[in-house]
């Protein structure tokens, strides 16, 4: 089965935010492994950012405001440097949303896709499910996936593997790319 791996969010105004700072630094050798592996076995790797208008509604729902279009904070936090695939902007949390993420997939024939990076219980849980409706087989990895809030993390997860997907360990999502047992 051809795999994609996503990664949602890394960017700066998210990441160095003090409530997941930590969080973010305890999952990047994960994350940065994963990404590493795919691109060693020609896994198809895609960024997704925020890129908001200074305006955005969710800005207010929120109490926040993040990845302004332009910014420094909209930027992808340095050590995913230089990217390994596309970029695809987007301006609500799924990936999918108004975005071109669906057609690169297409184009790549990929029917399972990995996601890793920010927030759990809204980006990485939207995107699963919009994944699923599309016809993809979502796969959260449990320890690439960040949340400032690990209640919320772990509800998240218990959703995606209960309705429209799977969840896994970095160990397994890597077996699952390579061929190899992941307890070889």
């Amino acid at each position: 089965m051809s795999s994609a791996l996503v990664v949602v969010d890394m960017q700066r105004d998210l990441c160095w935010d003090p409530r997941r700072r930590d969080k973010v630094s305890a999952a990047l050798p994960s994350i940065l492994g994963l990404i590493d592996v795919c691109n060693r076995e020609d896994c198809l790797i895609v960024y997704a950012v925020f890129c908001l208008p200074p305006d955005d509604e969710q800005f207010e729902r929120f109490g926040d405001r993040y990845c302004i279009e332009g910014t420094p904070g909209a930027e992808l936090i340095p050590e995913l440097m230089p990217l390994k695939g596309p970029r695809v902007e987007k301006r609500k949390h799924s990936v999918f949303f108004e975005t071109t993420l669906d057609d690169i997939l297409r184009q790549h024939g990929v029917e399972r896709i990995l996601f890793a990076g920010m927030q759990t219980q809204i980006c990485i849980l939207t995107s699963a499910a919009d994944a699923s409706f599309r016809g993809y087989e979502p796969v959260a990895v449990r320890e690439c996936v960040i949340s400032s809030n690990e209640d919320a993390k772990s509800e998240a997860l218990a959703w995606i593997s209960r309705y429209v997907g799977s969840v896994v360990s970095v160990d397994e999502a890597i077996a699952s790319i390579t061929g190899r047992d992941c307890h070889e």
